[in-house]
């Protein structure tokens, strides 16, 4: 077989295996998935995530104030998430991650 083909069989499985091993932080992991992420995972997952959705959030509803970018860690998110996949087995993290942004952001007021 041509050395082309082994090339092209190496790109192609090398580029599955990226895509296996980081589908569960740049994706939208179910809770199920979510349960065996590591802090670190969950965090980086979370500021993927969360930062571009707050200022779509804070932009949309002209909020005076940005309470999200004024966490000083996401362990509090991580803690709600947590709990809302360990509710909601089969939903998907990103629905937790919204509902804690919009519970968080509930009480400002906006223009």
């Amino acid at each position: 077989m041509p050395t082309n083909y082994y090339n092209s069989l190496c790109l192609l499985l090398g580029l599955m295996t990226f895509n296996a091993n980081s589908q569960h932080l740049f994706g939208n992991p179910s809770c199920a998935d979510w349960q065996q992420l590591s802090n670190s995972e969950k965090t980086t997952w979370l500021n993927a995530y969360l930062v571009p959705l707050n200022m779509t959030n804070v932009a949309r509803k002209k909020l005076k104030v940005d309470k999200f970018s004024q966490l000083t860690s996401l362990d509090s998110v991580i803690v709600y998430v947590d709990g809302f996949c360990g509710a909601n087995t089969d939903a998907a993290a990103a629905l937790g991650a919204i509902r804690f942004l919009d519970e968080f952001t509930s009480d400002i007021k906006k223009d």
